[in-house]
Formats: C-alpha cells, structure tokens, sequence
C-alpha cells in the first residue's frame, strides 16, 4: 500500500470522527449556554471516545510520532464545562469568511462557529465552486480544505496566489493530513496558517482574528501610502505651481517697474510750473492728468504689493524658508490670498490684534499661510456650506509660559460647530464627515503635523453644534 493510499484512509476514517468530536463540543457550549448540565456526562464519554478512536488510528497509520504542535491533540482531555464560544462576544473584527470543504458536516461545524462569532460567511461545496465565488464576491478569509475531488486545495491555494486580486485574500488550510510536508507545501505556497482537523475551538477564533486583523493592518497600510503618494504629487503640483508664480511675479515687476518710472516722469513734469502755466487756459484739463498720474501711481504701488506677497508666498511654500517675520502682516497676506474664496463664499474675516510686545516671529511663513488658509478652506466648506456666509475671526495675542514668549493664534467660526464624538478625531489622517463635499480628511492632519513638529507648537480645539468651532494654536516667538 502506498503512502498516498494510507493516508486517503486515514483522511476517510478520521473525518466522521472529527464530526463526531465537532458536534459533541459544540452541544457541550450549547448545554453549558442553556444550563441543561444533565446531559454533561455522557457527552463526555461520547467525546471522550472519539479522542481515543483517533489516537488509535494515528497509532495504527503509525502517525503518532508526528509533533503535537502540528497535529491534533490525541490525548485523553476533559470535555469544558464553561461557554467557551458565546454569541456576540467581543469580537470587533468583522470580515466575510468564505468555507471550502466538500463534507457537509465539516461545513456545518465550521459555519455554526464562525456564526457564533458573528462572521459573515458563504460556503463552497468544491474548489471549482470556491473559485467561481471568490471571483464573483469579495472574501476577507478563506478556510480551505487540502483533500477535495476534481480540484483540491492546493490547486486552489495555487489559483489563488497566481491571480493579483485574490493573492491578497488570507487562506487558512484545514485538513485532517498531518504530514509535514504537507503544511510546508501550504505555507510556502502562500497560506497564512494551518488548522488539523478535529480543531480546537479556542486556536480557530484566535487564528481566524489574527488573519483578519493582519488583512485589516495590510489594507490600512496601503490605503496610507496611497493617500501619501496622492498628498506628494499635489505637494509637487503645489511646488510646481509656486515656482510658476514667483516667475510670473519677476516678469510682470519689470513692466510695473518701467510703468512706474513713467508715472514718475509724468508726475514730476505736470508739476513744474512752467508746464502748469501751459494749461492756465485750461486749469481742468490740467487737474484730470494730475489726477490720472496719480491714479496711476497708487495702482501701480498696489499692483506691486500684490505680486511681491504673491513671489514671497510662493517662494517661501518652494523653499521652507525660515525667516524673521512680522507674524500680523503674515496673517494679512494669507488672508488675502483667500479674498476670491472669501468673497465667493460670504464671508466677512476680521483680523484683531492683541499683541502687547513684538510682533517678530522667526519661524517659516510660508507653512503658516498654508496653516490659514487650510482653516478658511474648512470654515467656508463645512461651517458656513453653500455659501450661506458668516463671519471668521482670527485673533492674535502674546503670553509668556516657562519664560519663553509665545504666539497664539485663534481662529473662530460662529457656523455649525462639531459633534462631540468627532472632536476627538479631527486630526486623525483621513477622518473627514465631508467626503462627499470633496474631503480627503488630510486637511487638518497636515495642520497639525506642521504646527506641532515643525512650528513646535501645539493646537487645541472647541466646538458646540450650532454655535460654531474655535481652534487655539499656540507658537514659539522662535523657532529652535
């Protein structure tokens, strides 16, 4: 007799055993759960019995030698007397489970588990049926059986691991072949774990969880490093776009430079009086170019202004300059790089100032411009939607904590305010109520990584539903 030929039968005789073994115990839980312990007894010998039929045939198929640690536990053992699988009990990880076993008791034994556990799962009666239902459905866990007729479990183990969606769905191998080279052959071939048959209640909830959870921490990881490439190439976008204003902002200098040196020339001639006495016929004629030079004169200063913020912020986005700033005309300009949004969206931001010692910050400028500009976007997203408008306050005062100067920077909605239960969770990376609104949930995230480890400050926050949301932010005079 072959090798092959041996265990086949080993397999066949063991599997109405380990049923045997599987509805003893779990009629063992139901009767502990209900309080009928008359009947504790002779479930004992029944399961009793089957353990001692299966150390029999592993010792009659020679099999005994194997470790214990790969194969059931043959030793005579006590049947619990506790529940040890309750339902509803506190398992948090959910997950669609799906079972492949061509026995119908082995499935029956496994899917009561797994619903006393709360699992969703489906069955299959063979492997063809399992692949046809893994590429049609989607699957957290797959509990797969080696020896099945037509196509076995390694071939759909094979299948799996070959195909670039399903390869990512764990499989848990579950058979009564305790071979060794069998569970090598499944874990090099991709299985996360291997359950012998009889199994034990306790190691499948904990094997079954640990796969869930590693399956969970996966697609977590890769969600956050999706969203971190995302984040860089708007980065790069943004840097990109910042090199393209401080160059526009140098070429339209010179035009505005050679503009102004005309306005100059003008001003100063409509000014001399031998030219003023030109016009002694026409004094209105003479006041209209006055006052058109000097027209021209104040909006070119404006222009002017406006590219010079304009280079400086782009700039200081670019190269994270850290520089000694006037942290009051740092807010001004960032709020007025949000003057279209702010005008789009109604609303009316007032600046106050509470400074009561200097104004120089030495910090990066061009982070907190994106620190402020963040908290409007959210305001004119969230608290004030559909542009219904309301009013932004942005104060700034100065405190001494420890003897060392600080800023703080408030910034008040009066709009819809924040939920309690969401509060706590504003800064987490892609937590966001507004997906739907366009939302990726890293707005405040990003505000408060900069603040806390690169402004080495710190930020806090308040909020009642209906009455608005105020976000404290705290920073050093300067940098370290």
């Amino acid at each position: 007799m072959t090798i092959q030929d041996e265990s086949k039968i080993r397999h066949d005789l063991l599997t109405p055993v380990n049923q045997i073994i599987g509805y003893s115990e779990m009629l063992v839980e139901d009767i502990n759960k209900d309080g009928q312990t008359q009947y504790l007894a002779d479930l004992k010998k029944i399961t009793q019995a089957g353990r001692n039929l299966t150390e029999q045939i592993n010792q009659l198929f020679k099999l005994s030698e194997v470790k214990t640690d790969t194969v059931p536990n043959t030793s005579p053992s006590p049947i619990p007397t506790e529940i040890i699988s309750p339902e509803n009990s506190d398992n948090d990880l959910t997950g669609k489970i799906l079972i492949v076993d061509d026995i119908e008791e082995n499935r029956d034994i496994l899917s009561r588990r797994l619903k006393k556990r709360g699992y969703l799962y489906e069955i299959a009666e063979n492997g063809k049926i399992a692949l046809n239902k893994l590429t049609q459905e989607k699957f957290d866990l797959v509990l797969l059986d080696i020896t099945m007729p037509e196509i076995d479990g390694y071939t759909v183990l094979q299948t799996m691991k070959a195909d670039k969606v399903l390869r990512n769905i764990p499989v848990i191998m579950i058979s009564a072949i305790t071979e060794i080279d069998s569970i090598v052959r499944c874990i090099e071939m991709g299985a996360e774990d291997y359950l012998p048959k009889p199994f034990n209640a306790t190691l499948l909830y904990a094997r079954v969880q640990a796969c869930l959870e590693k399956k969970r921490l996966l697609e977590q990881e890769k969600n956050y490093l999706s969203e971190r490439l995302q984040t860089e190439a708007t980065l790069e976008r943004h840097r990109s776009l910042a090199q393209m204003v401080a160059g526009v902002a140098h070429e339209i200098n010179t035009p505005l430079g050679v503009i102004n040196t005309a306005a100059t020339i003008l001003d100063s001639r409509v000014n001399n009086k031998d030219i003023s006495n030109l016009f002694s016929d026409n004094k209105e004629a003479l006041e209209d170019i006055m006052e058109a030079t000097d027209l021209i004169k104040r909006n070119i200063t404006r222009a002017h202004n406006l590219v010079q913020n304009f280079k400086k912020i782009s700039v200081n986005q670019t190269a994270d300059i850290k520089e000694s700033v006037n942290i009051l005309n740092t807010i001004k300009e960032s709020i007025e790089l949000f003057k279209i949004n702010a005008r789009q969206a109604n609303l009316e931001i007032i600046v106050q100032d509470n400074v009561k010692q200097s104004r120089a910050w030495l910090g990066y400028p061009g982070y907190l411009t994106q620190i402020i500009i963040n908290f409007l976007t959210n305001i004119e997203r969230y608290a004030y939607p559909n542009n219904k408008g309301g009013k932004v306050i942005i104060d700034l005062a100065d405190q001494q904590q420890n003897n060392q100067a600080y800023f703080v920077i408030t910034v008040t909605d009066f709009g819809q305010g924040i939920s309690s239960e969401n509060v706590a969770k504003i800064f987490d990376p892609f937590f966001t109520t507004g997906r739907m609104q366009g939302g990726s949930g890293l707005g405040l995230a990003i505000v408060h990584n900069l603040i806390t480890s690169v402004l080495e400050g710190s930020i806090k926050v308040h909020s009642e539903m209906g009455k608005g949301t105020s976000f404290y932010i705290t920073l050093p005079n300067n940098l370290s």
